[in-house]
C-alpha cells in the first residue's frame, strides 16, 4: 500500500534551469487538478481533473479529444545593437547570442 503523502507528489519543472523535481505541496496539486483551459475546437472552458501532464482531454461540449501540455516558458531580451526583441528560453549560466535582425553577437547571463 502506497503512503498518502507519496500519491500526491507531482513532478514539476523548473521555470529558469528545466530542472524536474517531485513536489507533494498540498495547494500545487490542487492547482493543477483545478487548472482550466478552453477547448481549441468549440471554445468550451474545460477542468483538467488531473495533476498529471500530458494529458488527454475530452470536451464535454463537442466530444473531441485535445493534449494538455506543460507550459513553456519564455523571455524576450532586447538586442544591445539594433532594439529587437529575442524570445529564449531561460537557463542558468552565461549564453552568447546572435540577433537574426543585424547579426551582432552578445552575451546574457541568468
Amino acid at each position: 500500500m502506497v503512503p498518502p503523502e507519496v500519491e500526491s507528489r507531482v513532478e514539476i519543472e523548473c521555470l529558469l534551469c528545466g530542472a524536474v523535481c517531485r513536489v507533494s505541496h498540498a495547494p500545487t496539486v490542487a492547482a493543477l487538478k483545478e487548472e482550466k483551459v478552453q477547448c481549441p475546437h468549440c471554445m468550451t472552458v474545460v477542468e483538467a481533473g488531473t495533476d498529471k501532464r500530458p494529458v488527454d482531454l475530452t470536451c464535454a461540449a463537442c466530444s473531441k479529444v485535445f493534449t494538455l501540455t506543460r507550459k513553456i516558458v519564455k523571455v524576450e531580451i532586447e538586442c544591445p545593437s539594433c532594439e529587437s526583441n529575442l524570445r529564449i528560453r531561460p537557463r542558468p549560466g552565461k549564453r552568447e547570442l546572435t540577433c537574426p535582425g543585424c547579426q551582432s553577437s552578445f552575451f546574457v547571463t541568468f
